[in-house]
């Protein structure tokens, strides 16, 4: 039961510290802004990069997470694949 308290005690005050609240409120001198990258500073992966980048993830024993852009083609927006990551597998 002490151990119990204590430990209540100690996460209680954890969630209060000063660091949480200055990211809650942007005073944070380590503001993390997005930049728009444009079409001409991104290359888009061919289709072979993009199966050796899964097949590589794949034999490593993680899964593949394609980081997708937008591009306008034709007056017509598509998904192109701009970079591949590998991510752990999801355990259930």
């Amino acid at each position: 039961m002490k151990y119990l308290i204590l430990l209540l005690i100690l996460s209680g005050c954890a969630a209060g510290s000063s660091w949480n609240a200055s990211l809650l409120d942007g005073s944070s001198s380590g503001n993390a802004e997005q930049k728009l990258t444009l079409d001409k500073d991104i290359q888009a992966m061919s289709r072979s990069e993009v199966i050796l980048a899964v097949q590589e993830c794949e034999s490593s024993g993680l899964r593949a997470v394609m980081i997708i852009a937008k591009r306008k083609i034709n007056n017509y927006t598509t998904d192109v694949v701009a970079d591949v990551s590998c991510a752990p597998k999801y355990r259930y």
